[in-house]
């Protein structure tokens, strides 16, 4: 019995021996793997420090960048308003003296001097709206499609060289007329002056299932794919103005057509295939949102009952209308069934401060309108004009900067 004890003890003993050794080497592995964790640890805290370091700085540096570009869109906001506002006074004393003069050479002088004005207008309005700033006036009425091509038109320089061919009769809201018409220029513009002088740029409008498109077509020499990539990619919209991106000659019409259209919801594609006449096409997709019903063409001082509408002729006639022109004395129709003078299309700005003219027996034998009637009419048309540009002019000055 005393033998099998002392063999248990002995037994016992090894195994203490054998475990207390096991838990040594145990605690030396694990204190070592520990040891290897912290190591770990700390450099990896050293490189998390570094990384936020380096991630602040950038931070800070895309901060300074941000602020840098806000800074500098400020400036350039102010010095195109600046612009705008001179270029619409120069055109205020230009037509001033269009209207005290009635010499054919000087008026034509001046013409040119007015559209060169116009020019300065559109260039400060593309920097404008690359600055963040929205198209410069609102429209309190919808405008024809064709009549906005036609004002697109009115802004370059070589707009003889410009052919429309409508096929739809319906009008932009008022809203979106003035940013499209500062579109279709920019786009016109580079139609215009990529193209020889020799040849025309032709505008289509006609009516697509989601709303209405414009078409322009010229005869240049076309555009590689890399540039029609470039094109299109502003062309799409979301560029800010950043100087450090502007180059020796800055390309600013398609980025400004670009912001237009992504601000006001209509898209302009450029192909890569040639059009029918050689050059590139552009493709302006106005959606139904846009558009509207024209407005019915009226004449102040005409009515259901006037002589004009009238199914019967006879000898009455609107005579003494400052817009239509009567026959010279002497000079009768042929015969009782000649159609009494179609009334012709005026400006609606005219019409507030213009009192309701009816229908008067006319006189025996109206004469023409003389000289001095037409300079009047004139006067007129080109007061009503500079009181639009004073209008432009005065929301330049108090429109408020970009957000």
């Amino acid at each position: 019995m005393t033998q099998w004890s002392v063999t248990a003890a002995g037994v016992l003993a090894v195994l203490a021996l054998v475990a207390a050794a096991r838990y040594h080497a145990v605690s030396v592995t694990q204190r070592g793997r520990a040891d290897r964790l912290q190591h770990e640890l700390a450099r990896l805290q050293e490189q998390l420090a570094a990384e936020l370091s380096r991630r602040g700085a950038e931070l800070a540096a895309v901060q300074h960048e941000q602020e840098l570009t806000a800074s500098t869109q400020r400036a350039f906001l102010s010095v195109a308003r600046r612009i705008l506002v001179m270029a619409h006074d120069q055109q205020a004393l230009l037509d001033e003296m269009e209207r005290t003069h009635d010499d054919p050479a000087l008026l034509e002088g001046l013409l040119k001097a007015d559209h060169a004005a116009a020019q300065q207008a559109r260039l400060a309005q593309t920097l404008a709206v690359l600055c963040g700033a929205r198209a410069g006036r609102h429209w309190p009425e919808p405008v024809t499609l064709e009549d906005v091509v036609r004002g697109a038109q009115s802004r370059i320089l070589p707009f003889q060289r410009v052919v429309v061919r409508s096929r739809i009769e319906t009008a932009v809201v008022g809203a979106a007329a003035e940013a499209l018409i500062h579109a279709i220029a920019e786009l016109l513009d580079n139609a215009t002056r990529y193209s020889p002088p020799s040849t025309q740029v032709f505008v289509t409008l006609m009516p697509v299932h989601n709303g209405a498109v414009i078409e322009i077509d010229d005869g240049g020499v076309g555009m590689p794919e890399q540039a029609v990539a470039k094109a299109a990619a502003a062309l799409a919209g979301g560029s800010t103005l950043e100087v450090s991106r502007l180059g020796e000659v800055p390309q600013l019409g398609l980025a400004a057509v670009g912001r237009l259209a992504e601000q006001y919801g209509f898209r302009v594609t450029l192909s890569s295939a040639p059009s029918p006449y050689g050059g590139v096409r552009v493709v302006v997709l106005l959606p139904n949102a846009l558009l509207t019903e024209p407005l019915p063409p009226t004449v102040p001082g005409f009515g259901p009952g006037d002589p004009a509408f009238s199914p019967d002729p006879g000898p009455a006639s609107p005579a003494g209308h400052p817009l239509l022109e009567t026959p010279p004395p002497g000079r009768t129709p042929a015969s009782g069934d000649t159609p009494p003078p179609l009334p012709r299309r005026s400006h609606r700005r005219d019409r507030a401060n213009r009192p309701a003219q009816h229908a008067a027996p006319p006189p025996p034998a109206p004469p023409y309108r003389s000289a001095r009637d037409a300079q009047t009419f004139m006067a007129m048309f080109q007061a009503g004009t500079a009181s639009g540009r004073s209008a432009a002019r005065a929301q330049a000055q108090n429109a408020p900067g970009p957000s």
